[in-house]
């Protein structure tokens, strides 16, 4: 086992996550100038000059962005209303004009997410034209400003939310619904804020950065009829167990107000990319060459394990001359891998004599069948190692090793971000009387790694206070 290798693969993970930290990324979106009152957002600039500045924000990474706005807006905030998880709590402001409420206990919505939601509509239905509204959003912010429209109850809106996910309905169909159901969603927010102006500050956490599912657009037109949510709930067959709250609103299709486009910056300044892309300047540094290869990787944990094994078999294959430059490129496309691309401007000849680091990012999904402790990047690595170890015979001459982390800190009900594999962990598991498949098919990767090497190969950074999904890093380095 080489511990160089690991602590590479470390150092380039920790460094796509410190790219994508609120503090830093608000730092580098916004400037304000407190002589001219001049605030500049991602290159766009707003007088406030006469002008009343209010904030709003909710998801699980909009504490540290609001206290970076605080330092850089300090007393010209007027107002501001934070819905943040249960137990994040921990510091003073430097200023009292901000409230940090918590809510959302284990990441469901709650009454207490609910009291601080209406208070959010409250605060911005009263802005004037005067007023300027900044916005911050991040993954988490759906569970954080629960408002369901007319008489639907929160009870009613989980209930239905969650059959639907039990019957299978996927993220995009899910926030259709919420959307549909919500009083502040689904552009509804910017709607009640006119007209004043708004600027939303957002940090994503879904595959392809889609604007109206992050925490479900609150600030972004809404393009879903209420008849495309009806059509969801008919497709799980679950119509006829809605209350009659929630059947009123649905088929209640009057024209809503008008969407002020021209009155909303939505501006996203945080995301994989972000972070994948900086995974590459440190692997550099490092001395590997980087290859990022997708931003979009989704799908099952077995399927990914078995792709990413073979990813590693088609660029070793090249590596050692016996496929030319366009048989990797036709190999490549063979995986299926989403969103898989290999630059133009790479040169052959960096692939071929080169230590390489390919980098993926997304969020894969597990099959749990077992009663074990893990989580999906835990499982990967496992997965992956078991999966490098069938193809053995063709890496004589190469280390092969793979991490696979969440950048919000958190993998599965575990203390760890993730974990790290390798071409030999299978072999050295047996040496150790260490049985992986028992591990893999219980689900228990997360005391796999605990208990292998006393933990080494775990990945902990703690609670990041961020979250752009998962990065996966594949270290092939000849030996």
């Amino acid at each position: 086992m080489a511990k160089n290798i690991i602590c590479d693969l470390i150092q380039i993970f920790r460094s796509s996550v410190s790219a994508v930290l609120p503090e830093n990324l608000i730092q580098k979106s916004i400037s304000y100038s407190s002589p001219t009152q001049q605030l500049t957002i991602a290159g766009r600039n707003y007088n406030l000059k006469d002008k009343h500045v209010y904030v709003v924000g909710f998801g699980k990474a909009v504490k540290n962005m609001a206290i970076q706005v605080e330092k850089t807006l300090g007393s010209k905030i007027k107002q501001g209303i934070i819905s943040i998880p249960f137990g994040s709590l921990d510091h003073k402001t430097a200023y009292d004009n901000i409230a940090y409420c918590e809510g959302a206990e284990n990441n469901l919505p709650d009454a207490n997410a609910l009291e601080t939601a209406k208070k959010i509509k409250d605060l911005t239905t009263k802005l004037t034209q005067e007023d300027f509204l900044l916005v911050l959003l991040s993954g988490g912010g759906s569970a954080l400003l629960p408002l369901p429209k007319n008489t639907i109850t929160l009870d009613e809106k989980l209930s239905l939310i969650k059959k639907l996910a039990n019957s299978g309905a996927d993220i995009k169909e899910l926030n259709t619904v919420r959307k549909s159901i919500s009083d502040v969603k689904g552009g509804q927010l910017a709607i009640y804020a006119q007209p004043a102006q708004v600027a939303t500050l957002i940090l994503s956490d879904i595959v392809g950065d889609p604007l109206d599912l992050i925490a479900s657009g609150p600030t972004t037109k809404n393009k879903d009829s209420n008849t495309k949510a009806l059509n969801i709930i008919n497709k799980y067959k679950l119509y006829n167990e809605l209350p009659k709250s929630i059947k009123i609103v649905l088929e209640d299709e009057k024209d809503l107000k008008k969407f002020p486009t021209d009155n909303v910056q939505n501006e996203i300044i945080g995301s994989n990319t972000l972070s994948t892309k900086a995974a590459s300047i440190e692997a550099t540094k490092l001395n590997y060459f980087p290859i990022v290869l997708s931003n979009i990787v989704t799908g099952n944990v077995n399927d990914l394990a078995e792709k990413y094994a073979e990813l590693v078999k088609i660029f070793v294959t090249f590596k050692k001359g016996d496929i030319n430059y366009d048989q990797l490129k036709s190999e490549l496309s063979t995986l299926k891998i989403p969103g898989l691309v290999l630059s133009k401007t790479i040169q052959e000849n960096d692939i071929k004599t080169k230590n390489l680091c390919l980098i993926l990012g997304g969020e894969t999904t597990v099959e749990v069948k077992g009663s074990g402790k893990g989580g999906r990047n835990q499982q990967l690595s496992l997965e992956f190692s078991k999966e490098i170890n069938n193809l053995k015979n063709q890496f004589k001459d190469y280390e092969i090793y793979f991490l696979s982390a969440g950048t919000d800190g958190i993998d599965g009900p575990t203390d760890a971000a993730g974990a790290i594999g390798y071409l030999n962990l299978i072999a050295d598991s047996i040496e150790s009387n260490i049985d992986v498949d028992n591990y893999i098919e219980n689900n228990d990767s997360y005391n796999f790694y605990k208990l292998f090497n006393n933990g080494e190969l775990h990945v902990i950074t703690g609670h990041t206070n961020t979250n752009v999904m998962d990065i996966h890093l594949i270290v092939i380095k000849n030996t």
